[in-house]
């Protein structure tokens, strides 16, 4: 953390006078955080307010900064990313380097833990960018420790394994037990992480071991935790239960509990492969309790099947029956997200590759340059040989230079062309591997799924034929009226399966099908039509006169594909939803109006769709065209809509659409097509 270290400034001298308190207490929360982490935060918060009545901004920065980094530690993911957002402006306008590496490192890892991939691996190259770029040896240590540790979660193993060593051997050089110790961690997530719990766990004993020097007390705490997984997992179950006693009594002294979960679980799980069930039972409910609390969704999953393995042995087979729910449930949850996380490490892949290709292509040119430098100097050379060739090499000199800045300029048109067919390449590459996964994933899956669906049927049809009053027990009753609600799930999640499926080929064939002259119009017209008439039932509520359409008799005939139908239901559905849902927030005298027009200007042909809805926030509205991106609760959307839509438009008909939005007031869609 040399973010608080990173405070002599010429600012500073012109700072106000209870600048040089806010700072102190800046430093001392700094210290405290390993010892004390709840004085810390008090000493943060502190420095903060003092900071903001006196108009200290590196000082409130700090402070918050600080703030971020303990909400984090204990995973308190929202207040971490306020409080790290609110710093990032202020050491921008500050030109702060190391402190704006101390933001995106803080990112990073609260991105990560939010899920969101793509962009916790971005935050770590920034990062570790900014840090070559100042030659800052702790930056370069933690950055490349955190990267070794986000890229062993998306599996990318032997990546991780060369940032976690490069970590490690900076830190030994610069002599900095702290990265050090980060290092020695990381690689112990990484055995960890390939099931190799031996090697894991000769890791944890020395980072442990090193915590225990350093005085970094939560550290060696963590350590010592993962020290009682790996015994656990080897079935060292009295070692296990020895260690995570200790850490879970010390972890609440120092008030580190973010970790209590994870350390109830583990003694849930050593008690329960030791025959305990009621124990078993003490330690995984509070556990259950505190993750569903935080959202660590890898720790709901574990603790249920622990709690229903222990219910059932104790014969309480409604609790074991609930806990199994819960634990079906969430490991179906994680599958996704480890899909999700495939697919941020395969466009990481993509970016590396990219980004190498356009170094390579970089150093090339530096090397043809240095030979025309060095040319030129040979050419000045010879001009000193005599006063009578001046003047004829300084016009071979002026029409070489001439001819230089015409291939100059035709190799920059090349080079433009070769990034956009690159761009092309990759993107056809990325979604031909789409395309063949989906195929795959369809064929295997496509015959489970249909006698998924038959069974289901067949079962509900047998309960159905169950005679009243046959189980007359309330148990009885319970375990039959939740079969049949899990037979009515599977047949539900069976038919999404398939619409997943269905939405992920289409999304590969973009593209493939050819166009035709069609009265553009009339097109717009029957899927609105469609929109409104297929309208679910809480849609039925729309008057008739919330449609408005204005169509320009001059669009005429349109070369278009038959998906176009398709962009243009999800788009009118879309709106249809957002007045549904303003009208049931707003006050009676709200008018839904859904307007939809079209416009020919020249070769190019408008359609316009705006709705008075619920809007978009700009953090939506920027993501509203990423695949798998929706705002739509669980089971109610695919978040392949809108991307399938700007996909067919831009890439199947060389259009554009584009959106803007007010929330609480307004969306609209402009898709513009060759005429």
């Amino acid at each position: 953390m040399l973010w608080l270290l990173a405070t002599s400034n010429p600012a500073a001298a012109t700072a106000p006078a209870d600048s040089a308190r806010v700072n102190r207490l800046n430093a001392e929360a700094f210290e405290l955080r390993g010892s004390n982490p709840r004085l810390s935060r008090q000493r943060f918060e502190q420095a903060a307010a003092l900071a903001t009545r006196g108009r200290y901004a590196r000082g409130q920065a700090q402070a918050w900064l600080g703030l971020g980094f303990y909400h984090r530690k204990r995973n308190e993911y929202g207040p971490a990313l306020a409080f790290t957002r609110r710093a990032e402006p202020i050491f921008q306008r500050l030109r702060d380097v190391p402190n704006q590496i101390a933001v995106v490192y803080n990112l990073g890892y609260v991105y990560f833990g939010q899920g969101n991939y793509a962009r916790a691996l971005a935050s770590g190259q920034t990062g570790l960018l900014k840090a070559e770029v100042l030659q800052d040896a702790k930056w370069l240590v933690l950055m490349s420790a955190q990267l070794g540790f986000i890229s062993t979660q998306l599996g990318e193993y032997e990546q991780a394994r060369r940032y976690l060593e490069r970590s490690q051997r900076l830190a030994r050089q610069a002599g900095d037990q702290g990265g050090v110790s980060q290092s020695l961690r990381g690689l112990g997530d990484l055995y960890r992480a390939q099931g190799n719990w031996a090697a894991a766990r000769r890791y944890y004993e020395q980072d442990a071991a090193l915590a225990r020097r350093l005085g970094d007390r939560p550290g060696q705490l963590v350590e010592e935790l993962n020290i009682a997984d790996m015994s656990e997992r080897q079935g060292r179950y009295a070692e296990a239960l020895r260690y995570g006693r200790q850490v879970r009594a010390r972890l609440r002294r120092l008030d580190v509990v973010g970790y209590l979960p994870w350390v109830e679980l583990v003694l849930a799980r050593a008690q329960l492969h030791t025959g305990r069930a009621d124990s078993a039972l003490y330690y995984g409910r509070p556990s259950l309790t505190a993750s569903q609390r935080s959202g660590v969704k890898e720790n709901i999953r574990d603790v249920s099947q622990v709690l229903a393995e222990a219910s059932a042995r104790q014969g309480r087979f409604a609790d074991a029956y609930r806990y199994h729910r819960l634990f079906a449930a969430y490991r179906d949850t994680l599958s996704s997200r480890d899909l999700i996380r495939r697919t941020a490490a395969l466009q990481y892949s993509y970016e590396l590759a990219r980004r190498q290709a356009r170094i390579g292509e970089l150093t090339r040119r530096a090397a043809l340059s240095r030979q025309q430098v060095a040319q030129q100097r040979r050419l000045l050379g010879v001009s000193l040989v005599g006063l009578l060739l001046v003047t004829a090499l300084s016009v071979v000199l002026w029409r070489s230079n001439h001819q230089k800045n015409r291939a100059y300029g035709l190799l920059a048109r090349q080079q433009a062309q070769l990034v956009a067919t690159q761009q092309q390449l990759v993107a056809a590459e990325k979604w031909a591997f789409v395309g063949e996964v989906s195929a795959g994933i369809a064929h295997e899956l496509q015959n489970p799924l249909h006698f998924m669906n038959r069974l289901a049927a067949v079962s509900n049809t047998l309960l159905a034929q169950e005679p009243a009053g046959a189980v007359a027990d309330e148990l009885g009753q319970e375990i039959l009226g939740g079969l049949r609600q899990n037979l009515h799930e599977i047949s539900q999640h069976g038919q999404r399966a398939s619409s997943i499926i269905s939405s992920m080929l289409t999304h590969a064939r973009v593209g493939a099908t050819p166009l035709a002259p069609t009265p553009l119009n009339q097109v717009v017209a029957a899927q609105l039509a469609l929109a409104y008439e297929a309208r679910p039932a809480p849609l039925a509520l729309l008057p008739p006169d919330a449609l408005q359409t204005e169509l320009d008799p001059a669009v005429g005939l349109v070369p278009l594909a038959a998906d176009m139908e398709r962009v243009l239901l999800n788009l009118f559905t879309n709106a249809l939803h957002a007045l549904t849902t303003r009208g049931q927030q707003a006050p009676a005298a709200y008018a839904p109006v859904l307007r939809v027009s079209t416009h020919r200007t020249g070769r190019r042909v408008q359609v316009r769709i705006h709705d008075n809805g619920t809007g978009m926030a700009a953090a939506v509205r920027a993501r509203v065209f990423e695949p798998f991106f929706t705002t739509k609760a669980m089971g109610e959307g695919t978040g392949l809509g809108l991307s399938l839509a700007h996909d067919i438009v831009t890439k199947g008909h060389g259009g554009t659409l584009t959106v803007t939005s007010r929330e609480g007031h307004y969306t609209e869609f402009l898709l513009t097509l060759n005429g």
